[in-house]
Protein backbone atom coordinates (compact mmCIF):
# COMPACT_ATOMS: atom_id res chain seq x y z
CA UNK A 1 0.00 0.00 0.00
CA UNK A 2 1.29 3.53 -0.61
CA UNK A 3 0.83 6.93 0.73
CA UNK A 4 -1.80 7.51 -1.77
CA UNK A 5 -3.75 4.82 -0.47
CA UNK A 6 -7.13 6.48 0.24
CA UNK A 7 -9.03 7.06 3.74
CA UNK A 8 -11.34 4.05 2.96
CA UNK A 9 -8.71 1.79 2.16
CA UNK A 10 -6.27 2.55 5.18
CA UNK A 11 -9.50 2.22 7.39
CA UNK A 12 -10.10 -1.06 6.04
CA UNK A 13 -6.44 -2.02 6.64
CA UNK A 14 -6.90 -0.65 10.38
CA UNK A 15 -9.92 -2.78 10.91
CA UNK A 16 -8.55 -5.75 9.68
CA UNK A 17 -5.47 -5.04 11.85
CA UNK A 18 -2.77 -5.01 8.88
CA UNK A 19 0.43 -3.87 10.65
CA UNK A 20 1.83 -2.51 6.99
CA UNK A 21 -1.31 -0.12 7.13
CA UNK A 22 -0.66 0.63 10.88
CA UNK A 23 3.08 1.34 10.34
CA UNK A 24 2.02 3.80 7.31
CA UNK A 25 -0.02 5.47 8.61
CA UNK A 26 1.98 6.42 11.71
CA UNK A 27 4.75 7.26 9.41
CA UNK A 28 2.77 9.72 6.53
CA UNK A 29 2.92 13.01 7.27
CA UNK A 30 -0.54 13.79 5.64
CA UNK A 31 -2.29 10.79 8.17
CA UNK A 32 -2.92 13.97 10.79
CA UNK A 33 -5.99 15.43 9.25
CA UNK A 34 -7.79 12.40 8.31
CA UNK A 35 -6.97 11.26 11.66
CA UNK A 36 -8.43 14.04 13.61
CA UNK A 37 -11.34 14.13 11.28
CA UNK A 38 -11.68 10.19 12.37
CA UNK A 39 -11.83 11.00 16.19
CA UNK A 40 -14.02 13.95 15.47
CA UNK A 41 -16.94 12.45 13.33
CA UNK A 42 -16.65 9.16 15.87
CA UNK A 43 -17.31 11.09 19.01
CA UNK A 44 -20.04 13.45 16.90
CA UNK A 45 -21.67 10.41 16.30
CA UNK A 46 -21.47 8.83 19.90
CA UNK A 47 -21.93 12.28 21.19
CA UNK A 48 -25.57 12.55 18.80
CA UNK A 49 -26.66 8.53 19.79
CA UNK A 50 -25.61 9.52 23.80
CA UNK A 51 -28.15 13.03 23.42
CA UNK A 52 -30.78 11.30 22.00
CA UNK A 53 -30.69 8.56 24.38
CA UNK A 54 -31.53 11.55 27.17
CA UNK A 55 -28.34 12.08 28.70
CA UNK A 56 -28.03 14.91 31.35
CA UNK A 57 -26.51 17.14 29.42
CA UNK A 58 -28.98 17.13 26.49
CA UNK A 59 -27.85 16.30 22.79
CA UNK A 60 -25.84 19.57 22.42
CA UNK A 61 -24.08 19.38 25.65
CA UNK A 62 -22.91 15.70 25.43
CA UNK A 63 -21.80 16.29 21.50
CA UNK A 64 -19.90 19.05 23.08
CA UNK A 65 -18.62 17.38 25.78
CA UNK A 66 -18.08 14.48 24.27
CA UNK A 67 -15.43 16.01 21.25
CA UNK A 68 -13.52 18.15 24.08
CA UNK A 69 -12.89 14.95 26.28
CA UNK A 70 -12.09 12.69 22.78
CA UNK A 71 -9.76 15.94 21.43
CA UNK A 72 -7.78 16.34 24.67
CA UNK A 73 -7.53 12.23 25.83
CA UNK A 74 -6.78 11.99 22.01
CA UNK A 75 -3.74 14.53 22.16
CA UNK A 76 -2.36 13.32 26.18
CA UNK A 77 -2.83 9.70 25.24
CA UNK A 78 -0.97 10.55 21.63
CA UNK A 79 1.70 12.35 23.66
CA UNK A 80 1.62 9.80 26.67
CA UNK A 81 2.20 6.68 24.14
CA UNK A 82 5.29 8.81 22.54
CA UNK A 83 6.54 9.75 25.72
CA UNK A 84 6.94 6.19 27.60
CA UNK A 85 7.89 4.17 24.50
CA UNK A 86 10.97 6.49 23.97
CA UNK A 87 12.13 6.81 27.07
CA UNK A 88 11.25 3.47 28.45
CA UNK A 89 11.61 1.70 25.48
CA UNK A 90 13.81 3.26 23.26
CA UNK A 91 11.21 3.39 20.93
CA UNK A 92 11.63 5.52 17.58
CA UNK A 93 8.66 7.69 17.66
CA UNK A 94 7.32 10.79 18.61
CA UNK A 95 3.77 12.59 19.18
CA UNK A 96 2.77 13.09 15.70
CA UNK A 97 3.10 9.52 14.80
CA UNK A 98 1.04 8.88 17.81
CA UNK A 99 -1.16 11.25 16.83
CA UNK A 100 -1.95 9.82 13.48
CA UNK A 101 -2.46 6.10 14.00
CA UNK A 102 -4.53 6.48 17.15
CA UNK A 103 -6.49 9.03 15.56
CA UNK A 104 -7.31 6.17 13.04
CA UNK A 105 -7.79 3.36 15.92
CA UNK A 106 -10.31 5.53 16.76
CA UNK A 107 -12.92 4.07 14.50
CA UNK A 108 -12.81 1.01 16.93
CA UNK A 109 -15.10 3.54 18.83
CA UNK A 110 -17.94 3.51 16.71
CA UNK A 111 -19.23 0.11 18.16
CA UNK A 112 -19.82 2.13 21.76
CA UNK A 113 -22.76 3.31 20.36
CA UNK A 114 -24.45 0.12 20.75
CA UNK A 115 -26.16 -0.37 24.27
CA UNK A 116 -24.33 -2.40 27.41
CA UNK A 117 -22.25 -4.85 24.82
CA UNK A 118 -20.93 -2.33 22.63
CA UNK A 119 -18.98 -0.69 24.94
CA UNK A 120 -17.18 -3.95 25.70
CA UNK A 121 -16.44 -4.95 21.85
CA UNK A 122 -15.26 -0.93 21.18
CA UNK A 123 -12.41 -1.67 24.40
CA UNK A 124 -11.70 -5.27 23.06
CA UNK A 125 -11.01 -3.80 19.57
CA UNK A 126 -9.50 -0.52 20.86
CA UNK A 127 -6.92 -2.43 22.82
CA UNK A 128 -5.46 -4.60 20.01
CA UNK A 129 -5.41 -1.88 17.67
CA UNK A 130 -3.72 0.50 20.30
CA UNK A 131 -0.88 -2.18 20.97
CA UNK A 132 -0.70 -2.54 17.62
CA UNK A 133 -0.57 0.98 16.64
CA UNK A 134 2.06 1.82 19.44
CA UNK A 135 4.05 -1.47 18.05
CA UNK A 136 4.02 -0.68 14.78
CA UNK A 137 4.97 3.54 15.39
CA UNK A 138 7.59 3.18 17.86
CA UNK A 139 9.18 0.25 16.24
CA UNK A 140 8.65 -2.50 19.59
CA UNK A 141 8.08 -5.42 19.88
CA UNK A 142 4.93 -6.70 21.22
CA UNK A 143 5.69 -7.06 24.99
CA UNK A 144 7.00 -3.79 24.74
CA UNK A 145 4.05 -2.36 23.40
CA UNK A 146 1.92 -3.90 25.48
CA UNK A 147 3.60 -2.70 28.33
CA UNK A 148 3.88 0.74 26.81
CA UNK A 149 -0.05 0.91 26.36
CA UNK A 150 -0.53 -0.74 30.17
CA UNK A 151 1.77 2.42 31.72
CA UNK A 152 0.06 5.06 29.58
CA UNK A 153 -3.41 3.74 30.71
CA UNK A 154 -2.56 3.57 34.36
CA UNK A 155 -1.08 7.09 34.16
CA UNK A 156 -4.27 8.16 32.12
CA UNK A 157 -6.84 6.26 34.77
CA UNK A 158 -5.00 8.55 37.98
CA UNK A 159 -5.10 11.70 36.28
CA UNK A 160 -8.63 10.60 35.67
CA UNK A 161 -9.19 10.43 39.06
CA UNK A 162 -7.10 12.85 40.04
CA UNK A 163 -9.50 15.79 38.26
CA UNK A 164 -12.28 13.92 39.00
CA UNK A 165 -12.01 14.24 42.60
CA UNK A 166 -11.23 18.30 42.10
CA UNK A 167 -14.16 18.44 40.16
CA UNK A 168 -15.74 16.42 43.35
CA UNK A 169 -14.63 18.36 45.76
CA UNK A 170 -15.11 21.97 43.47
CA UNK A 171 -19.13 21.23 43.58
CA UNK A 172 -19.30 19.68 47.18
CA UNK A 173 -17.69 22.90 48.07
CA UNK A 174 -19.43 25.03 45.92
CA UNK A 175 -22.97 23.15 47.54
CA UNK A 176 -22.16 24.46 50.83
CA UNK A 177 -21.65 28.06 49.78
CA UNK A 178 -24.81 28.43 47.63
CA UNK A 179 -26.72 27.40 51.19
Amino acid sequence: MTSSASLVERLQGIITFKAPVYREVAHDPNALQPAAIIVVAVTLLIGIVSGLLGGPLGLVGAIALAIIGALIGWLLGSWLAAFVASRFFQGQTNTTEMLRILGHTYIFQIPAIIPAIGSIIALVLGIIATVLAIREAAGLDTQKAILTAIIVNVIIFVLSLILGGAVAGIMFAGSFVGN
